[in-house]
């Protein structure tokens, strides 16, 4: 799912999870006993407990058999694993991030090295000042220990040492015993952070927190990791791996998360922030950066089920299309015609592609008639906005895996329609408007028959109204043939519009319903295209 100053900090936080306020207080030392959501009260650890007393016996050798024996040290294995943790060769490149589906955000807020929050400390606190402040103090109460043991059990440790070495001497000759006392001094003390969340007068751990505050801090956590990377770090990589971010967000939420694991990429100097995540929500896919997909799908067609990975370059985009669309119109184009919810179809098993939302309105309508749901069966119906953007979305579906049927209008009555619209004007002002409907009129005929090619059929400029395996197209448009050829549709409209139920003119959810509602069975064709939709499905 995607670090700062802080009043950046602080603006990330507030964008993230509201108002809440985030607040840290540092305690000295580490308690591995402690369960992660305590605070850690510095008094616990001001005055550490008196190490247990440890003797250590010595066989001090006569001068004359002093010898000093130098074992060879074992050889060190080099650590030439590559890997992200430790010493390996990728740690040095990349600080890799992963947050897991089942991440939560008090295992993160704890100040351990491995966390965000640590990281996050590690970046913007300085602990050297305070760690070595720490040090004088321990080396001192170090040096006092010695000087009380060397005081306390100096007398009777040599008294020992003298009757042991008198009671050996009857033995061997040359030796003496030495008993001296070991100081084991404690684990020197060092500063530990605690997260905590202020919601008006009430201070609570990041535990009590709900699951959706708690991924929120994650991200937040994150952007704040991304934004404080240290100028001495520059030629190392931050990779953030994230894993369903969309989990327990409200929609409105999601897509800050989106923008914020966008933002966190683009924002970045040098390109030193790579952002990854796995995700079942539509919102999280850039519509400009489809290059960047990478889209799994489930292969049961051999013994065993394999997962195959999918995605589309603009270099493959190029190719498919360089017999109808220059090369720069592509490159130019393929950001816009993926808005709006062409996302959703990276999801979808069969994809239907309509220039405007009305086809797929009626589509659905006639579905729901039968008891058909189009979702339960992986279908899903998506508006490009305009005939030029069909080739385009159809191009990227089908180099991502998805199967799509592409439905158009052919716009034979385009001309007539237009010309009627100007029969008013003064002759010489309809001549000159007539001469650009007919351009309009050649530029319709030249993309029906582009399309037709580009999706394997008869090129034919003015099509009539049929439905294969690939496409369905209208001979004029939608509503012409609505009209002339399921009137039950068209009673059902202008019923729904009378009543104040539908919305006169193209308007989406009213074709749906009085598809959905119309006295008549739907015509051949629509049955037909329902039929070979749900087949591509399958």
């Amino acid at each position: 799912m995607e670090p700062l100053g802080q009043a950046a900090c602080l603006t990330a936080l507030t964008t993230a999870v509201g108002h809440d306020s985030i607040t840290s207080t540092a305690g000295v030392g580490a308690d591995q006993d402690r369960l992660p959501y305590e605070p850690i009260n510095s008094t616990d650890r001001a005055i550490p407990e008196a190490p247990p007393l440890r003797l250590r016996l010595r066989c001090r050798p006569p001068l004359h058999d002093a010898v000093h024996l130098h074992a060879p040290r074992r050889p060190t294995r080099t650590a030439a694993r590559l890997g992200f943790a430790g010493q390996s060769q990728l740690a040095k490149l990349i600080d890799f991030v992963f947050v897991s589906a089942d991440l939560r955000a008090y295992e993160e807020a704890d100040d351990q090295k491995a966390t965000a929050i640590g990281r996050i400390l590690d970046h913007a606190v300085d602990r050297s000042e305070a760690d070595e402040q720490l040090s004088e103090i321990e080396e001192d109460a170090h040096q006092a220990r010695q000087k009380v043991h060397a005081k306390v059990y100096g007398p009777a440790l040599d008294d020992i040492s003298a009757a042991l070495s008198a009671e050996v001497a009857k033995f061997t000759a040359g030796r003496e015993i030495v008993v001296t006392p070991t100081v084991r001094a404690p684990k020197p003390a060092k500063t530990a952070f605690h997260v905590s969340i202020r919601d008006g007068a009430a201070e609570t751990s990041v535990y009590r927190q709900g699951h959706g505050f708690q991924r929120a801090l994650i991200i937040a956590a994150l952007k704040c990791l991304a934004d404080r990377q240290r100028p001495a770090d520059g030629t190392r990589t931050l990779c953030l791996a994230i894993e369903e971010p969309e989990l327990f967000q409200h929609p409105p939420q999601a897509r800050t998360f989106a923008d914020v694991l966008r933002q966190l990429v683009a924002t970045s100097p040098a390109g030193r922030t790579q952002v990854m995540y796995a995700t079942h929500n539509p919102v999280f896919i850039d519509p400009a950066g489809y290059h960047q997909i990478r889209r799994l799908s489930r292969d049961t067609s051999e013994e065993h089920p394999v997962t195959r990975v999918w995605q589309a370059s603009e270099d493959e985009l190029c190719r498919s299309l360089a017999d109808f669309v220059s090369e720069d119109k592509i490159r130019r184009r393929t950001g816009m015609s993926l808005a709006g919810s062409l996302a959703e179809g990276f999801f979808a098993h069969t994809v239907v592609l309509g220039e405007g939302t009305t086809d797929g309105a009626v589509l659905t309508g006639c579905a729901e008639r039968q008891g058909i749901s189009l979702g339960a069966e992986g279908i899903t119906v998506i508006g490009v906005g305009g005939r030029d953007n069909l080739m385009f979305s159809h191009a990227i579906l089908t180099a991502m895996g998805v199967p799509c049927h592409v439905v158009f209008d052919g716009d034979a009555g385009l001309l007539e329609r237009k010309r009627e619209s100007v029969r008013h004007l003064p002759e010489q002002k309809r001549a000159e408007k007539e001469m650009g409907f007919e351009q309009q009129a050649r530029e319709s005929a030249a993309k029906n028959a582009d399309l037709l090619s580009y999706l394997g059929n008869s090129p034919v400029p003015w099509p009539s109204t049929e439905s294969s395996a690939t496409h369905t197209v209208f001979e004029d448009n939608l509503e012409t043939y609505l009209k002339e050829s399921w009137p039950g549709w068209e009673s059902s409209r202008v019923e729904l519009i009378r009543t104040g139920s539908g919305v006169a003119n193209k308007h989406a959810p009213t074709y749906r319903e009085a598809a959905r509602i119309a006295a008549s069975n739907p015509p051949y064709e629509i049955e037909v295209m329902l039929e070979n939709i749900r087949h591509l499905a399958r």
